[in-house]
């Protein structure tokens, strides 16, 4: 299967959710919680709004594989804390904040749970 200009890439079932969560920032010097609110969120990764990209000196999208980065969300009966790899950002010039899309980095089990978690909390019908 091809990739086509316009076309989703993404296979797995997402859902819309109002989650509060912080992304862990670890860079070489230092360590740093920055506030996310999660938008979607599926098996394979999340949409995540940010109101900075800037940790100290740093970036929290442009930067060398020895930075690493985990989203933390806490939910009513359960909790979140998964390592992520950025994969893509964007401007909401509208809303002053910056979107990212993060892929969760973790085995097939943590994946079923996160979807699991999803699907419960979830604002409405899944995003296909």
């Amino acid at each position: 299967m091809s990739w086509k200009p316009g076309k989703d890439k993404r296979q797995e079932q997402r859902f819309k959710v109002r989650w509060t969560g912080m992304l862990t920032c670890l860079f070489p010097d230092r360590e740093q919680d920055v506030e996310a609110s999660v938008t979607e969120v599926s098996a394979g990764g999340a949409r995540l709004e940010l109101k900075s990209l800037e940790v100290g000196p740093y970036n929290v999208v442009i930067g060398s594989e020895s930075n690493s980065f985990t989203l933390k969300v806490s939910l009513p009966d359960a909790a979140i804390s998964v390592p992520v790899r950025i994969v893509w950002y964007s401007t909401d010039q509208e809303r002053d904040l910056f979107n990212l899309g993060v892929m969760f980095l973790q085995s097939g089990e943590r994946a079923v749970e996160i979807e699991k978690l999803a699907s419960e909390f979830a604002l409405g019908a899944p995003n296909l």
